[in-house]
Order: structure tokens, then sequence, then C-alpha cells
């Protein structure tokens, strides 16, 4: 069925470029762009468990946005190239490119990440956008990963409506497109195997009267797992140019029926009758122009926050608690201070450095616990004649201890919010040229 989608897609496509020639919009406001870049990565596992990598890679992406023909229908097209430059002896590890015959000889990319066809209705009653094919999406409950050297990407069908403060939102996901892999998308599967039908989004975001913006979103993957959000964000002016921002989520994930693995997965999830994680996340920041500085507490109650829509999802928390891995665990409480700022004080608006640390010193069933994040990022954005290059330095320490005590956890976790360690030096440059 879904080639058959995927085949009326590009013949409506077709269509529309052949009949766009000579329509005002269609070409005249769309957006092209060429993007080159190279990532090197050099992480090691503290001598704990997590991986190791040494890999330079390269990639470029074209990207083609149409405007709107006769207000009607438009087309947004992207395809990616990448391949690796070098990669380590020592590595055991590669996150950008898929492994060959071993981690040093992996394949190269070559695919459609975009090929997405929308239309539009527009009036009094508000805007109504509706689309369908494969293309990048982003929801609070999931999204596709963009922070490897190509994107990841999902086929499916989309709704987007506004008027006024109101937006509702909904996507049916029936194929995802790794980040890392060739193909134009692979079926939706639990880790036996078994294929989940499709992934369902749906969003509400409204502006409340007094300047407060809710967020509510559910998600489901079909007879696997749910999860649901709401999100009440506020903004201060404590002086001209200076505000406190404020945020607090509520959320849960829970089993949804046939397909959840409720005898475990090896190494990443434990046995359990039924799942029902529950969790508070609350924000606090002050800024200004040049600076900011805050602080994030999450606590996760009932069942560990862990859980994934489908195996090879790379993986979303609505959450302040979602960083290298999840703090994410039962009963585990996380605190992290944030800050940044720009340079503009010593003439260097352009370079931006932004850090945090988290921590957290208890998680249920495990024993001499702990966990610790930092992460700084420092990043240069050119302007003038090499206006487009970008130079960032994300250097991350991600640390956790703990043993399972043998009365209410029996193995270690190795899964999103598991016993890992995990530091990370990774360096990129990227050059978008627009046209």
């Amino acid at each position: 069925m879904r080639r058959v989608h995927c085949k009326y897609l590009a013949g409506m496509a077709g269509c529309l470029l052949v009949g766009s020639a000579g329509a005002a919009g269609f070409i005249e406001d769309s957006a092209s762009s060429l993007r080159y870049s190279q990532f090197y990565w050099k992480e090691n596992n503290g001598e704990g468990v997590g991986p190791t990598r040494d890999e330079w890679v390269q990639g470029t992406q074209f990207s083609f946005n149409s405007g709107w023909y006769r207000d009607l229908l438009g087309l947004d097209y992207s395809y990616g190239l990448a391949d690796d430059l070098r990669v380590g002896d020592e590595a055991t590890s590669i996150s950008n490119l898929e492994a060959d015959d071993s981690v040093q000889s992996p394949h190269g990319l070559a695919k459609p990440i975009e090929a997405y066809l929308r239309g539009r209705l527009a009036g009094d009653a508000g805007e109504l956008v509706l689309g369908g094919g494969k293309k990048i999406r982003r929801f609070a409950q999931y999204f596709d990963d963009t922070s490897r050297i190509l994107p990841a990407a999902t086929l499916g069908v989309d709704l987007d409506y506004r008027i006024q403060g109101l937006n509702l939102r909904y996507s049916q996901v029936e194929a995802f497109s790794p980040r890392n892999e060739n193909g134009w998308g692979d079926d939706l599967k639990n880790f036996r195997g078994e294929t989940i039908d499709k992934l369902q989004l749906f969003a509400l975001g409204y502006q409340l009267p007094f300047g407060s913006r809710l967020l509510a979103e559910y998600a489901e993957a079909d007879h696997y797992l749910r999860a649901a959000s709401l999100k009440l964000e506020h903004s201060v002016e404590l002086a001209p140019g200076h505000f406190l921002d404020l945020y607090a989520t509520a959320g849960m994930q829970q089993d949804a029926g046939k397909r959840f693995e409720r005898e475990g997965v090896p190494g990443l999830y434990e046995a359990e009758d039924s799942h029902d994680a529950r969790y508070i996340d609350l924000y606090a920041r002050y800024r200004t122009e040049n600076y900011y500085l805050g602080i994030t507490h999450n606590k996760v109650r009932g069942d560990d926050f862990d859980r994934l829509f489908f195996s090879k999802d790379h993986g979303a928390w609505n959450s302040s608690a979602k960083l290298f891995y999840f703090f994410g665990l039962e009963e585990e409480e996380m605190f992290k201070l944030i800050g940044g700022t720009n340079f503009s004080a010593i003439g260097a608006p352009q370079l931006r450095l932004d850090v945090h640390y988290a921590f957290s010193d208890h998680a249920a069933g495990y024993d001499g616990f702990s966990r610790r994040e930092f992460q700084s990022l420092l990043q240069y954005n050119f302007e003038g004649p090499l206006k487009g290059l970008s130079l960032v330095w994300l250097h991350n320490e991600f640390h956790t201890k703990g043993q399972p005590d043998g009365i209410n956890r029996f193995a270690t976790s190795r899964g999103p919010a598991g016993i890992i360690t995990h530091n990370a030096e990774r360096f990129y440059l990227s050059y978008v040229y627009r046209f």
C-alpha cells in the first residue's frame, strides 16, 4: 500500500512541476540551498559501558522548498550524500554512517530525505495545510533526529490548522528512514520484529489571553506504546530587555497493547506486567539579549520513562531531562543548571557559548546510583563574504553509576535511561549556500 501511495505522490508532484512553469509564486517564492558538512567525533566510554568512536565523515544535502502554486499546492524535496573520510582503528561504534563488514568500513549514504507534496486552504475560517510524503517531522513527543551528518525522516500524512492563537496538528507515520541508513523507508517494528502499523501524533497549541501558552500532545504507536504531555509556558518582562521564562510540563508513557514486550528486551528492558511512567518537569530562565541563566527540575514516578515508539526510534522526550541520554529511571530526580552568552561585549556577537550541568543521585532498584552530565557548546557563525559558514565544538561528559539491588531490579539496563558512560568531543564544520 505504501508503494502505491508513493507512486501516486510522485505522479502528482510531476504534474505539479510540469504545470507550474508560468505559475507566479511557485518558483518566485521558492527557497533552495546546498549544504556541505564535515563532522569529526572522538568519543570514549570512560572505562565504563558505552560507545568508543573515532569518525570523520562528510556529507552534502540539496534542498528545494517551493512557493505555493495558485496559492494551493507546494512541493518540498531534499537529497543527501555522505561517506567517511576516516574511521579510527580503535572505534567500536559508528553513528553518522552504518557499519558494513566492520565499523572501519561503513556504507556511504545516498538517499532522498524529503519528497513531500502539500496543499493549502486559507480564508476567514483560518488556514489548513495538508500534506503527504517523506519529510522531517517534529513534535514534542516524537521528532526525526537531525544531529547526524544526514537527518532521519518519516513517511506519512499531516494536517495543520491555524486560526488566531490556536494551532491543531496531526500526523500519521507509517515508515521510518534512519539517519545513518540508506533507503526510502522501513516499516515500524517492535523489538520482536513485529510490524507496528502506524504512529499517530496529535498536538494542540493555544495562546491564552493573559500571555501564557498551552501545549498539549498525545502520541500512540499502534498496539504498542502511548505517551502524552501537557505544558504551560509563561514569560514575564521584569524590565526592558530583561525576561523571566517559566514552564511546567506533566507527562506520561504507557503500554498500549499486544505488541508491547511485557517479557522484556535483553539488555534494554526488564519484564513487566504493565508499563506506566509519569513525570513533572519545571523550568525557570532569566534572559537578556546577550545572555541567560536558569535551572530545571524533573522527577519520574511509576516506571522508568525510557520506552521508544519503535525499535529504531532515536528517542524523544518532552522534558529537560532528555540530554545525551534520559535522566528517566523510576524515582529519578534531576536538577539541571543552564547558562549561555554571546560575546558581543568583546565585539564578537557571532561567537556563542551554551553550557549545562545536570545531576541526579537516586533511582529505584539501583544501589550506589548517580548520574551526571556536563556539556558545553561553542559555535561561531561567520558573516560577510563567509556568511553561511559555521564552526561548532561540542564537549560532553556523561557518567552513570549503579548496581541492581536484586530486589526491585535484577538486570542492568543499557537503554536510553540505562547505566552508560559516554564522553564526547564533536567538531562540526558546515557551509550552507542559499540561492
